[in-house]
């Protein structure tokens, strides 16, 4: 009832409902068109959160929730904003910041809403741009090549990474194109879409100098066991393309290439990749805030495990105060280091062999081990398991907010995408920077 009387935008928690609960709110609600507004309104359902709370989620409730949106004849749209025009449309998002993820719905309204208050509606609450202006999609759109050049370097340390990187420029270039095409044909572009077609540039450029930084990756054998399996994989696939096309010199040439690469990969052997462990993959971003921070950590570990034996001084006292406050810069610094189009498990990977090395290094000098709390940087990743889930990239088959060159929205109803999250997510560690 408290969902239907909503009169303006709310948000509603659905930890500790099953299946079948998450089904009946959400027939209960949407089931039949709200009561006339004066404006749209969004109602936000949190369905899953970081390590930390995913506990209290059901596992799949961002699809049960989403499954009985689209058999109310609820559409997804990525673009769906605070206007009437959007009215019977849902959005799935995941705010970085506080690692929750949400679903967003704009509800049918009896008469479709008051049409005198429609405009002006839209004119107090901004039109949502295309791409999240913190998220790195938008970033790498926007942002000169030398700015990019670095951000790359930054947020995108590992080959794996890379690849996701020119992934997302190719769904950007598809974007662009969109945008031009409807110009062409003569259709007005909304703000949102000028906006970004006014911001974006270079990308032919950025494109270009991440094939060049993700070729150096192979050229050097700097890559994981994973990355030349991926390699491997692609090779295998690219051979028998070439195999089964009309023989010429350009074909033959491209296999003898295709070849040639085959031949190296082969000399990547995994034993070889691994040795270069201690230095590849990179360190976390901040290690160098991180380091300080753990030695600062370690005699408070100590004076902790004397807590529980006996008394402490004041001083001691007063000095385990700053514990928690030492852990939780250490969780945020570790989050942040997150790359933008990292996998999960690549990431944990790269998180527990920092936390290894520090160990190794200082804390048997001390008698224990300095990290943060049993928690984990989960939530950024840009494809790690089934808990992130999948944004349409602008420019695939399934249309966002922007609309198609003969300038109508499409009204498929929407089933989610394949490729990369990150593209859309908020970059909450931009602060860092």
């Amino acid at each position: 009832a408290s969902i239907r009387s909503s009169l303006e935008s709310s948000t509603f928690d659905l930890s500790g409902h099953d299946a079948t609960s998450i089904q009946s709110i959400t027939h209960d609600a949407f089931s039949t068109p709200f009561p006339p507004l004066d404006q749209m309104i969004r109602i936000t359902f949190v369905v899953g959160a970081g390590k930390l709370s995913r506990q209290k989620y059901d596992a799949k409730a961002m699809q049960i929730l989403t499954a009985a949106l689209r058999e109310l004849d609820y559409v997804e749209d990525r673009g769906a904003g605070c206007s009437f025009d959007c009215a019977g449309c849902f959005k799935t998002q995941h705010d970085t910041g506080k690692n929750l993820f949400t679903v967003v719905v704009f509800p049918k309204v009896s008469g479709g809403g008051n049409a005198s208050n429609n405009a002006s509606g839209d004119a107090n609450e901004e039109e949502e741009p295309l791409l999240p202006t913190n998220s790195p999609g938008y970033k790498i759109a926007v942002c000169s090549i030398s700015t990019f050049q670095s951000l790359l370097s930054s947020q995108c340390p590992t080959y794996a990474q890379k690849r996701k990187c020119m992934e997302c420029i190719e769904g950007l270039v598809e974007l662009l194109q969109s945008i031009e095409n409807k110009l062409m044909g003569g259709h007005p572009l909304d703000s949102a879409e000028q906006s970004l077609y006014d911001e974006i540039g270079e990308l032919k450029e950025k494109l270009a100098y991440t094939q060049k930084e993700a070729a150096k990756h192979v050229d050097e054998g700097l890559l994981t066991v994973q990355e030349k399996e991926m390699l491997v994989e692609m090779n295998q696939k690219r051979i028998a393309t070439l195999m089964k096309e009309k023989s010429s010199a350009a074909v033959a040439e491209k296999l003898k290439k295709a070849l040639a690469r085959k031949e190296y990969l082969q000399c990547l052997t995994d034993e070889k990749l691994s040795s270069l462990s201690s230095t590849y993959p990179p360190s976390l971003r901040h290690e160098g805030k991180l380091t300080p921070l753990r030695k600062k950590l370690l005699p408070l570990l100590a004076l902790e495990g004397k807590a529980k034996g006996g008394f402490l001084t004041l001083a001691e006292t007063r000095a385990l105060t700053e514990k928690e406050e030492i852990e939780s810069e250490i969780e945020h610094l570790e989050e942040a280091s997150y790359g933008w189009f990292e996998e999960e498990d690549a990431f944990e990977e790269r998180l527990q062999k920092s936390r290894d090395k520090f160990n190794a290094k200082y804390a048997k000098k001390s008698g224990g081990k300095a990290s943060a709390k049993k928690t984990s940087s989960a939530g950024r990743s840009g494809g790690g398991g089934n808990s992130v889930n999948k944004w349409v990239l602008p420019g695939q088959k399934q249309k966002g907010g922007w609309e198609t060159a003969g300038g109508k929205k499409s009204s498929a109803k929407g089933k989610g995408g394949s490729v990369f999250s990150a593209m859309m997510l908020d970059d909450s560690s931009s602060d860092e920077d």
